[in-house]
């Protein structure tokens, strides 16, 4: 499954019919569920549903209000995956993080802070049993965030929001993509195909079956003819004095050797669509047809 698909971002802003938002051609819903410790999207149930019949993937979001606090951020977290699992988020797809600015969630606290309140944020949805990453826009994780310290913990994880200009953006333009390690989405407009929703292109699959598939049968090889260790040059055509010119193992010819000579093989391999002996250095490789296996 290609790694590029468009997703849409929902909250109690946008309706909840996933129709619209499907022909225009998005495969995944990010559905706000919760915010702080109490809120509750009251659309989330039938966007989810939507999203379902429309046959798109469904994650779902949280918006924080803990700013820097580990134990705020685990109580959010507890609500947040309470909600998931009533509404039967699976846990094949991913619970986001959404650290921001607004609705009193303050990030201008110290980057060590803010990284330990967002990853004990994570653990709590990682330990549920869900897929986790964090979302917020590339200037604030780069100025707020130890983003290196997420990544070693949950991998490639981060779902990144930088616009190139305001309004109408139909694809994104990946000249002004916010290079960073360890996106796995990107959030390049606010107003997709002009629907007034965000629009996100994927940069990693997020959507692959967890479930092991069965293991293949790998057939034997079959077992390789064994390598004579002495041969023998006899002579050649009758002539005493007829040479033999050797390769080396890249096909270039290289020097003469005399006929009515034995010599130890150290390999065997094909070179030029004949098999080759090695009686010496890498340049000395000589032609089977020439010799005769004692």
């Amino acid at each position: 499954m290609a790694n590029r698909d468009f997703a849409v971002d929902v909250a109690a802003y946008q309706p909840t019919s996933m129709s619209t938002y499907k022909h225009a051609g998005a495969r995944q819903v990010i559905v706000k569920l919760t915010e702080g410790t109490g809120y509750f999207n009251p659309k989330a149930s039938a966007q989810i549903k939507s999203a379902h019949t429309h046959h798109m993937y469904v994650h779902g979001y949280h918006f924080a209000t803990f700013g820097n606090s580990a134990s705020r951020a685990k109580a959010e977290a507890k609500f947040f995956v309470t909600c998931a699992k009533k509404l039967n988020v699976s846990k094949k797809r991913y619970l986001w993080l959404d650290w921001e600015a607004g609705d009193g969630n303050v990030i201008i606290n110290s980057t060590y802070s803010n990284t330990k309140a967002i990853l004990a944020f994570m653990k709590v949805c990682h330990d549920a049993g869900y897929k986790v990453g964090l979302y917020s826009g590339a200037y604030v994780l780069r100025q707020y965030v130890d983003t290196a310290k997420i990544i070693k913990k949950h991998g490639t994880c981060l779902w990144i929001a930088s616009y190139t200009t305001m309004g109408r953006i139909d694809n994104p333009d990946f000249n002004y993509f916010p290079s960073m390690e360890g996106v796995a989405m990107w959030q390049f407009t606010d107003n997709w195909c002009g629907l007034n929703v965000d629009g996100n292109i994927t940069l990693k699959e997020l959507i692959a079956d967890t479930a092991k598939s069965p293991a293949k049968k790998v057939a034997k090889p079959k077992p390789k003819a064994k390598t004579p260790s002495i041969c023998y040059v006899p002579i050649l055509y009758g002539n005493p004095n007829y040479k033999v010119r050797l390769l080396d193992s890249a096909g270039h010819y290289q020097k003469y050797i005399n006929t009515n000579t034995s010599w130890k093989i150290w390999d065997e391999k094909t070179i030029r669509g004949m098999k080759c002996y090695k009686i010496g250095t890498d340049t000395q490789w000589i032609p089977a047809k020439y010799v005769k296996e004692v």
